[in-house]
C-alpha cells in the first residue's frame, strides 16, 4: 500500500517477476520499506526488494534491488563509489562522476578502468571466491567475492555486478483485484550505489492508499 506520507506510514509493494532461462519462474513476495533486509543474496530463489521510495509532487521514484543469480567469474563489475571524471574546462557545472570498472576478458587478461584510463593485466581465479590479478608492471592485487552480498572487494573498493537492464511493467490497484498498467516509466537507470539495482519514476497523483505491482523480467 502506498501512502504519500512516507515518513509516518509503512509502504507495501507487491513484486512479481519472471526469470527467463529455459523456463519461467514466477514468484510473488511482499517487501516493506522499513524491513526488507532479510532478503539475502545467497537465497536460492531470485528475490527483489525496495531500497528507496520517494513521493514528490505527483512523481513516485522507486529504486529496486534485484538479487538474481549470476556467475561472478563471467561478469563485469563497477565500483559502488563514484569518482570525479575529467571534462573540458568549458563545460558548465561540476565534472561528471565515473565508477571504476573490472572486466574479465579472454585469454586470462583483464581490464581495470579508473577515472579516464585503463590498466591491463593477467588474472587467475585461485578458488571459488578469490581472483589474483597481476597488472602489467608486476603489481599484484587479490580480489575476494562475497556470495552473501554479491560484492567484490578489490584494491580496497567494493564492486557490484554490472548485469543487463531488466524489463519493467508497473501496475497500480486500490483493492488488489483490479490492476491498471502505468504506461510511462521514466528515468529508468542503474542505481549501482545499491548493488544490482535500478531506479525509475512513475507519475501518480495519489489521493489515497494504492498498491503498486512491479513485474521485472530478465534473462
Amino acid at each position: 500500500m502506498f501512502n504519500k506520507n512516507l515518513n509516518h506510514h509503512v509502504g507495501e509493494f507487491i513484486f512479481s517477476y519472471r526469470v527467463i532461462h529455459r523456463f519461467f519462474v514466477f514468484i510473488t513476495i511482499l517487501s516493506c520499506f522499513s524491513n526488507s533486509n532479510d532478503l539475502r543474496a545467497d537465497n536460492k530463489k531470485p528475490v527483489a526488494q525496495v531500497v528507496s521510495a520517494n513521493f514528490d509532487q505527483g512523481d513516485i521514484k522507486l529504486s529496486i534491488q534485484l538479487l538474481r543469480p549470476f556467475d561472478w567469474k563471467r561478469t563485469r563489475f563497477v565500483s559502488k563509489k563514484t569518482f570525479p571524471g575529467n571534462a573540458p574546462p568549458w563545460l558548465p557545472g561540476p565534472p561528471p562522476r565515473t565508477r571504476h570498472q573490472l572486466t574479465w576478458a579472454g585469454g586470462g587478461m583483464f581490464e581495470w578502468f579508473q577515472y579516464d584510463f585503463i590498466e591491463l593485466g593477467n588474472y587467475q581465479f585461485t578458488d571459488d571466491f578469490t581472483v589474483r590479478t597481476e597488472l602489467f608492471g608486476s603489481r599484484v592485487i587479490v580480489g575476494v567475492f562475497n556470495p552473501i552480498t554479491n560484492t567484490l572487494l578489490y584494491d580496497g573498493l567494493e564492486y557490484v555486478p554490472f548485469l543487463p537492464v531488466p524489463t519493467l511493467k508497473v501496475h497500480v490497484s486500490n483493492d488488489m483485484k483490479e490492476w491498471n498498467e502505468v504506461k510511462n516509466i521514466e528515468n529508468l537507470k542503474r542505481d549501482s550505489d545499491n548493488g544490482d539495482a535500478f531506479s525509475f519514476t512513475i507519475k501518480r497523483a495519489v489521493s489515497r492508499a494504492e498498491y503498486i505491482s512491479v513485474d521485472v523480467t530478465y534473462e
